[in-house]
């Protein structure tokens, strides 16, 4: 890492006590938090060895035991050797894969006997420590008991009206020609007025983005397959749905195909439920693990990850993508002058500049303790990267206040670029090579890093 050279104001005063959390990392908690609080679901944080770190929910009755008898405990030793171990092998397969699983289970629990379904995925942490995993449990019982009526009824009028009553979720009926012939109460309240006796009408509530999708999970099902769990987002323009016109909800499909005694298909029947707030949910967690808590940039791990995805995605011809590596002069001084919450508030400082810097489009992430990157995708030239660098360069080079003290904030900035298909890894070499150019040479400005070496702009 490099060292900051500093620059004192009239008088330098000692800063005492944790760094205030960003506007940003509140809104994000609260929104969680929110989430959190207004589920059914249960939402359980364990580590590698199975113990409770946390847990949430708003039905505390589909927990096996209190929550202050749950935490700090494993699952073997609360849900027992039986569905503990079925649970531990699929934590282990997570944390060998990296990729979520979903698990089904039965479990005592003092609502009675109820089957869960819990999607089991890792929880990007911080180096050095223990692995976790986060378990997003949910009550799936009235579908296992729906699936059981399903087989046990044996006509089609029983079937809808039993499922009607007892099943929470839409279900409509589909003849061969794609005309509506059921739909149950709980239908209109999901997606609105769907009284229209074609499919169309139906097809209107997807939005436009996921309407082939749709199409084709109609004609899978006509051809007498299965189709299971297709997440789509279903708009609302009809009056008579318990949404605001306009507004979008994410539903869970699946579709059933209908048969004749001969075994031919005469139709489907469609299962569809809200699960927007699941989907939301899901999708904070996967935004909280890839931020970095202090900067609120992308962390090491999504940056990486999203520089991979960069280059490997298709240019159009004449584009390119550039890469600009920062990294803070002279920064340990300050740690060691200040105390580690100056030098955090500096971080976060420049991470501030960076983001309003960067074009519509660019990521900034924090990839080393005092060193960022800029991902630059549609960069037509290396002459475009290196006025997009230097508009970063200019930025991280000022006098900042940071409260009680002001600091020169000073940066070494390189920049790679290239129009052709490039490893990552190599992409970020590249840069950090430029960077480290400008460092050596302790120039102002930016570094290109070219096929022949670096060069000074």
């Amino acid at each position: 890492m490099g060292h900051l050279c500093f620059a004192l104001g009239d008088e330098v005063v000692g800063i005492n006590g944790p760094q205030e959390p960003t506007v940003a990392l509140q809104q994000s908690e609260a929104r969680l938090q929110a989430l959190l609080s207004s589920l059914d679901d249960l939402v359980f944080e364990v580590d590698e060895d199975g113990t409770y770190l946390g847990i949430w929910t708003a039905n505390d009755s589909l927990l096996v035991a209190p929550r202050s008898e749950l935490l700090g405990r494993t699952h073997a030793d609360v849900i027992g050797e039986g569905i503990g171990q079925s649970l531990k092998e699929v934590i282990h397969n997570v944390f060998e894969t990296g990729q979520p699983e979903f698990w089904e289970y039965r479990l005592e629990v003092p609502l009675g006997r109820r089957w869960f379904q819990g999607r089991v995925a890792p929880i990007v942490t911080p180096e050095g420590t223990r692995a976790r995993i986060c378990l997003l449990v949910r009550d799936i019982t009235a579908q296992k008991e729906a699936e059981r009526e399903i087989s046990r009824l044996l006509s089609r009028e029983q079937l809808l009206s039993r499922l009607s009553e007892t099943v929470p979720v839409g279900l409509f009926e589909l003849d061969m020609a794609g005309h509506v012939a059921f739909t149950n109460d709980r239908m209109h309240t999901i997606v609105g007025d769907v009284s229209a006796k074609n499919v169309e009408m139906l097809l209107a509530s997807v939005v436009p983005a996921d309407r082939a999708a749709f199409e084709a999970a109609l004609a899978t099902v006509l051809s007498g397959q299965l189709v299971d769990d297709l997440e789509m987002c279903f708009s609302f323009p009809s009056p008579n749905s318990s949404h605001a016109a306009g507004a979008e909800r994410i539903c869970d499909l699946s579709l059933r195909p209908l048969t004749d005694a001969t075994g031919a298909v005469t139709g489907a029947v469609g299962c569809l439920s809200d699960v927007t707030d699941r989907v939301q949910l899901r999708r904070e967690l996967e935004v909280r693990a890839s931020i970095d808590k202090l900067t609120s940039c992308l962390n090491r791990d999504a940056s990486l990850q999203l520089l991979e995805r960069t280059t490997a995605a298709p240019k159009l011809p004449g584009e390119g993508n550039a890469l600009i590596y920062i990294d803070l002069d002279n920064f340990k001084s300050v740690n060691d002058r200040f105390g580690h919450a100056v030098g955090d508030r500096l971080l976060a400082e420049a991470a501030e500049r960076l983001r309003e810097t960067a074009r519509k489009g660019d990521a900034v992430g924090r990839v080393g303790g005092d060193e960022f990157i800029v991902i630059c995708p549609r960069v037509q030239s290396s002459a475009q990267a290196i006025k997009v660098a230097e508009r970063v360069a200019a930025a991280t080079t000022a006098i900042v206040d940071l409260g009680t003290t002001r600091l020169e904030l000073r940066t070494s900035v390189g920049v790679a670029w290239t129009s052709e298909a490039l490893d990552a890894d190599a992409f970020l070499a590249q840069a950090d090579a430029a960077m480290y150019q400008s460092k050596r040479t302790s120039r102002k400005g930016v570094t290109l890093f070219t096929t022949n070496g670096c060069c000074a702009t």
